[in-house]
């Protein structure tokens, strides 16, 4: 049962309820009405009305978060530090670290790119003619050969691994692999 108030009270809370007056503020203008008797006239006033999300505002509008969303799943932009650049010019600054948040917070995952070999068009030319010259080795032949592909091995930090950000599983997208060639090219021991 809220604590009854004089019709003219009511009238003045009621109205700068309607004006989206806060608890606080209405608190201030009558001292002598607590939060809790103001929220119990709040719901009696404001039955079907939504109250504001309470919180901080986010800095990142709707449009710009849907626009960060659609550019990173077609790899316009490259995962956080393309967004920090695109917030940073459109007037908002933020860290790595509340964007990494906020992109987890809407479902986005850091995903390893997906190596794949990298061939060169000229590379292509030359292995095609060299395995047109070699096709009529037997298989006997071919165990005279060794192949060494001097594959390079990286003792101290990392290989550079670099990510890429998705809220679905999809297929392979061109900005989802990382071509890499392998080792410094070969060679062929006789």
């Amino acid at each position: 049962m809220t604590r009854p108030i004089s019709q003219e009270v009511q009238g003045f809370v009621k109205t700068l309820f309607n004006q989206g007056c806060s608890l606080r503020a209405i608190q201030k203008i009558f001292p002598d009405l607590s939060v809790s008797v103001l929220s119990r006239y709040r719901k009696k006033f404001l039955v079907h009305s939504k109250h504001a999300k309470p919180g901080r505002r986010s800095k990142i509008t709707t449009q710009n978060m849907n626009y960060i969303e659609r550019n990173l799943r077609n790899g316009n932009l490259d995962g956080p530090r393309g967004v920090q650049c695109y917030l940073a010019h459109m007037g908002v600054q933020m860290t790595l670290r509340n964007i990494q948040y906020i992109l987890k917070r809407k479902g986005f995952k850091a995903k390893r790119k997906v190596k794949t070999n990298f061939v060169f068009a000229e590379n292509r030319k030359k292995r095609l003619v060299w395995a047109k010259r070699h096709r009529h080795l037997t298989a006997d032949d071919w165990r005279k050969w060794g192949f060494s592909d001097e594959t390079r091995v990286n003792m101290w930090g990392s290989d550079g691994e670099s990510f890429y950000w998705t809220d679905r599983p999809t297929e392979l997208m061109p900005h989802q692999t990382e071509a890499q060639v392998q080792g410094n090219g070969g060679g062929v021991v006789f």
